[in-house]
């Protein structure tokens, strides 16, 4: 059996989703007011607020996802990685409105990133076990994760769910980028 695999950063995919209206970020030097912001919203209120260092972030303009779900349908994987997703609800709505239910079987397990930004898997072939090392600690320092966001390990299953294909991994290193040009700036080189 021939099986196509395939990763793909979706760059930021959030939902940031609120079905009532759009909350501004307010910024203390914006408003020239030193002060905290409060939202309050009743238990029947639809919304959903996350933010990252104090400013709220909003979705992806959907101009940007649809060239994103365009390249994913070019590639026309069974079995796809994804990194840089906010959450499983995100992944289910991108799969099902953006690449128009092109895989039946996702899995996202929320990561311990910061950023909140998480990887998943996307399949057409069924899922078995699925492990996240999120938690996992090096012998030499057990207060020390090893995995800054997550590893995501998925078993794929067979059409007829009665053979594990093979694992997949899926992880999404940090970069801990340097600026290639700071060698030329301060002479040194490596």
């Amino acid at each position: 059996m021939k099986v196509t695999i395939g990763t793909f950063n979706l760059n930021n995919l959030f939902s940031r989703y609120n079905f009532k209206g759009e909350i501004s970020a307010i910024r203390d030097n914006d408003t020239g007011v030193d002060s905290d912001i409060l939202y309050q919203f009743g238990t029947n209120d639809r919304f959903k607020i996350r933010s990252y260092r104090g400013s709220l972030v909003k979705k992806k303009a959907p101009s940007e996802s649809q060239k994103v779900a365009d390249r994913i349908k070019s590639m026309d994987v069974d079995i796809l990685s994804v990194q840089e997703v906010e959450d499983i609800d995100t992944l289910h709505q991108f799969n099902r409105t953006t690449l128009n239910g092109m895989y039946p079987h996702v899995v996202l397990v929320e990561g311990n990133d910061p950023r909140l930004i998480d990887v998943g898997v996307l399949s057409k072939l069924p899922l078995g076990g699925i492990t996240s090392w999120q938690r996992a600690v090096h012998p030499d320092e057990p207060g020390q994760t090893v995995f800054g966001r997550d590893l995501l390990e998925v078993q794929i299953l067979n059409n007829t769910r009665s053979k594990i294909l093979f694992t997949i991994f899926n992880n999404h290193l940090k970069s801990h980028f340097v600026d290639f040009r700071e060698e030329q700036l301060t002479g040194e080189s490596s």
